[in-house]
């Protein structure tokens, strides 16, 4: 991974007075008293200009931008113009005769990374929580308002994008008013992009977000943010939070989980990029480098303490759920190990994924990884890609069910090789998701009768400004993994919004289906599905290998069966030498035999022959 190092060539490119500060960065960034310190998120839904705000409040606490976006650093979120991983910056702000550091952490906005928020949000005393007032409140918006009142932070309004043409102020802080209790006289109307209005939230955070409760002095307790592996190998930036006590740049520390100590290579301040410095106290939010050997020594949430403290391990957000899981494997080009240990790090990094071993009969040893959405998803197949090179095939992503078995046990499986005999359930079970929908007026009924055509039951539908309706439907998370977002985005023209929430589970009716090629059960194709929807997937199943499946000497028949009943039937043509073209004529049973001998050592060709199923295959399906 790239990580910005001040000492190195990235210097050259920075402005003289940036310059100065971080050649200088030991000697001249002060130790603040916690009572100066405040700590604060900005959420916000997706693409309502959260990145464009920091840009403006690190451009007031005196660092230029060189590039938009600056705490965008990954290249797949540039790349889709969205906010994938939590990152912060410190900020010096001078504010009626005192300096104050303001740690200032920017939250992804697509509803898949909301574990990343809820992290972020653990660490902060308060949250600005942005609106685009050609938008409106959106159900992201929602979501992540009620995770910060979760964690009891105090919450600023702001409105942003109030240059535009279209903006829509006064309903908008009616929205935010009625929904978010805000007082609307309270609300800050705000333009990130030409920076109107900015500064007054700075003097806001001050004044409202308190600062955050802990001792310098006291025995060193700190969280393991966030880490990131460096060009050197075996070292690696970990992002800390310092609840209690200080850390000086020549201690050593221990991480609680694994007991190792490890010596402090480097510490500092995030501005944004890495500032050395001699010491990170109570409140503040910095950086340590460590030489990690053992990838199994680090943790995300672990308590670093210092070597022989006797510490209690302080309590995490708990890690969530996946939703969708996906078979992980090789691809022809990629050594085992290298992908082994690029997965290892970057599940290490992203805690919100579950990783466990698998295998496949055609795929080989893999892994199985568990997401919490289909974006979540592919972001981690493009970081794996674009950070580690290492190239993957990912299966079709399933969803865990339930099944209830006679003897009372409750088994959960997200795979048909893991599937429970069916002469052994009492009850199948599906998940359920209950969707937040926030959509205009004119596209009501589409919206409506889009969720009810994916088995959705409506469970509220009131306004929430002028001429916008929130809408709440349980709908059964199958429904929701392929395309449900991007339908409700084509049918409301892209003006409605929607979040997910778990809502338990569903009595469903569970079939296995499983895939033979010539006559061989295929066990990577083999799939769960709804007893009704049986005839309809086993047609497109066997239509889409048939595609896909390279022709040979022989016919090649892929057939979707239940036990011994075939569901459907597909051929995929071979090969054929005209075996009757040097005839010149003479009796039509000479072509005839020629013909049936032909035919025959086909067939044995057919029965003798093993079916190599082309990963991309398994790719494509």
């Amino acid at each position: 991974m790239n990580i910005w190092h001040p000492s190195k060539r990235f210097i050259k490119r920075l402005p003289n007075v940036l310059h100065r500060q971080l050649s200088d960065g030991i000697e001249n960034f002060p130790k603040f008293d916690p009572k100066y310190i405040r700590n604060f998120s900005i959420i916000a839904h997706v693409d309502h200009g959260k990145s464009t705000l920091a840009d403006r409040l690190i451009e007031i606490g005196g660092v230029k931008s060189l590039l938009p976006q600056q705490l965008d650093n990954l290249q797949v979120e540039r790349e889709r113009g969205i906010t994938v991983k939590a990152q912060c910056a410190s900020l010096r702000y001078s504010y009626k005769g005192s300096e104050y550091l303001l740690n200032l952490i920017d939250t992804p906005g697509h509803a898949d990374f909301t574990h990343e928020v809820g992290r972020s949000l653990s660490l902060s005393d308060g949250a600005i929580l942005l609106v685009d007032a050609t938008q409106g409140v959106q159900a992201q918006t929602v979501s992540n308002f009620y995770t910060a009142f979760e964690n009891d932070l105090c919450v600023l309004g702001a409105l942003n994008k109030i240059d535009m043409p279209n903006a829509n102020v006064r309903t908008c802080k009616m929205e935010m008013s009625k929904i978010f209790d805000l007082v609307a006289s309270q609300i800050t109307e705000i333009s990130a992009k030409t920076g109107e209005n900015v500064e007054k939230l700075l003097p806001q955070v001050i004044e409202v977000v308190p600062p955050p409760q802990g001792n310098p002095d006291a025995e060193l307790v700190a969280i393991l943010h966030d880490c990131q592996y460096l060009s050197s190998p075996g070292s690696v930036l970990f992002t800390v939070f310092i609840k209690e006590g200080t850390i000086n740049s020549k201690d050593s520390i221990c991480l609680l989980s694994s007991g190792k100590t490890f010596p402090v290579r480097e510490m500092g301040v995030f501005q944004p990029e890495p500032l050395p410095t001699q010491t990170l106290s109570s409140g503040q939010l910095g950086y340590l480098i460590l030489k990690v050997k053992d990838v199994g020594d680090v943790v995300i949430g672990d308590t670093i303490c210092m070597p022989g403290s006797t510490v209690e391990p302080v309590k995490t957000i708990p890690k969530p759920k996946p939703s969708i899981f996906s078979g992980v494997f090789p691809d022809e080009d990629t050594d085992f190990r290298s992908m082994k240990e690029s997965l290892e790090k970057l599940v290490q990094s992203d805690t919100s994924v579950s990783m466990e071993t698998d295998s496949n009969q055609n795929l080989g040893k893999g892994w199985n990884l568990g997401f919490l959405g289909t974006l979540h998803r592919e972001v981690f197949e493009q970081r794996l890609a674009q950070e580690f090179g290492t190239s993957i095939i990912m299966t079709k992503p399933s969803i865990t069910y339930r099944a209830l078995l006679d003897n009372g046990k409750i088994v959960e499986f997200n795979s048909a090789k893991d599937m429970p005999d069916s002469y052994h359930v009492v009850k199948w079970e599906e998940p359920v998701v209950e969707t937040t929908l926030i959509v205009p007026g004119d596209y009501l009924a589409s919206v409506i009768s889009h969720c009810m055509s994916c088995r959705g039951i409506q469970k509220e539908n009131s306004t929430v400004g002028e001429g916008r309706f929130l809408l709440k439907f349980e709908i059964p998370l199958i429904e929701t993994v392929d395309d449900f977002y991007s339908s409700i985005k084509k049918i409301s023209s892209g003006y409605a919004t929607c979040d997910f929430e778990d809502a338990g589970f569903w009595e469903t009716d569970l079939t296995k289906v499983d895939v033979l090629v010539n006559g061989d059960k295929v066990d990577g194709l083999s799939m769960i599905v709804r007893s009704d929807e049986i005839r309809e997937v086993s047609m497109k199943t066997v239509k889409n290998i048939a595609k896909l499946m390279p022709r040979e000497l022989y016919k090649i028949i892929i057939q979707c069966v239940i036990g011994v009943k075939v569901q459907a039937r597909a051929e995929v043509k071979p090969y054929r030498k005209d075996v009757t073209k040097d005839l010149y004529g003479g009796d039509k049973t000479r072509a005839m035999k020629l013909l049936a001998r032909q035919r025959e050592g086909k067939k044995k060709m057919r029965e003798k022959a093993t079916v190599k199923i082309p990963r991309a295959v398994f790719r494509t399906l």
